[in-house]
């Protein structure tokens, strides 16, 4: 367990000092949301170029509801297999993300699990994109379905002003397996850190509704739209949320240059509860 790795409980000591001191600030909303017992999967945006996100995801989990509430974090294999950072992230519940790929077959001891669904795509993106999230990989509604847990969306800002990243290098993709993330700074800059849990959203979906491809997509939108919101809201008020809106709202304009055809209509509301749940319960 993390509160038995004395490494562990001395690098958040350290964290709560530089909280302490102002070098961070850290604020939590929606912790009143968190289960406090049974299974759980949390799913979060993802940014910088180390995981300190899902360390100060941790650090609020821990402390407010303990150390066997620390959610096991699906981390790409690339990282755990690199010498240094694999056993460190090992030590900090990362656990490689094959696992959650037959979720099925997760130990039973594993009540809490944490997904970044844009997996390095998110954490590997340059500072100017700051604030807007990669596509969502579905593959965290299929683990919820599995092992019968609500999803509790989570949005963490920080890590963007913590961590910048300077360029996204992909050359390096067929030697190590993954992209890496070029850092605009290699030491931890001062940031205000925050983390929003909003409401666990319980699908109750049977268990073959985790191969419906259509039905996992449409969830993963709506959960991604439910921590983008946030996103938006609380980068507005960051100088690198607002530059980046800046980037995207330049594109954007660029783009409707080139096109003549008329703005998509919005899109139907979402599918949360699977058509069997309906089939079953009627009448």
């Amino acid at each position: 367990m993390l509160s038995d790795d004395p490494v562990v409980n001395r690098l958040f000591s350290i964290a709560r000092a530089f909280i302490r001191v102002g070098y961070f600030s850290f604020e939590v909303e929606g912790l009143a949301r968190v289960p406090r017992t049974g299974r759980a999967v949390y799913v979060q945006n993802h940014a910088g170029w180390f995981p300190l996100d899902a360390f100060f995801l941790t650090l609020a989990l821990a402390d407010a509801h303990g150390f066997a509430r620390a959610p096991v974090f699906a981390t790409h294999e690339a990282a755990l297999s690199t010498p240094v950072l694999g056993p460190f992230l090992h030590r900090f519940g990362a656990v490689p993300s094959g696992w959650f790929r037959r979720p099925e077959r997760l130990p039973d001891e594993i009540e809490s699990c944490a997904i970044f669904p844009e997996g390095v795509r998110g954490n590997c993106k340059p500072f100017w994109e700051a604030y807007r999230m990669r596509d969502w990989n579905r593959g965290f509604v299929r683990v919820a379905i599995a092992r019968r847990s609500p999803i509790v969306p989570v949005a963490i800002l920080g890590g963007e002003e913590c961590l910048p990243v300077a360029w996204t290098v992909e050359m390096l993709e067929p030697l190590i397996g993954s992209i890496v993330g070029m850092p605009l700074s290699v030491i931890p800059l001062p940031t205000r850190w925050k983390l929003v849990f909003h409401e666990p959203i319980d699908l109750g979906a049977p268990i073959e509704a985790a191969m419906d491809q259509g039905y996992c997509a449409e969830v993963a939108r709506h959960v991604q739209g439910v921590v983008q919101r946030t996103l938006d809201e609380e980068a507005s008020r960051r100088g690198l949320g607002r530059l980046s809106s800046l980037v995207a709202a330049a594109r954007r304009g660029a783009a409707l240059l080139g096109e003549n055809e008329d703005p998509l209509d919005d899109p139907p509301p979402p599918r949360l509860r699977h058509p069997a749940v309906r089939r079953d319960t009627a009448g």
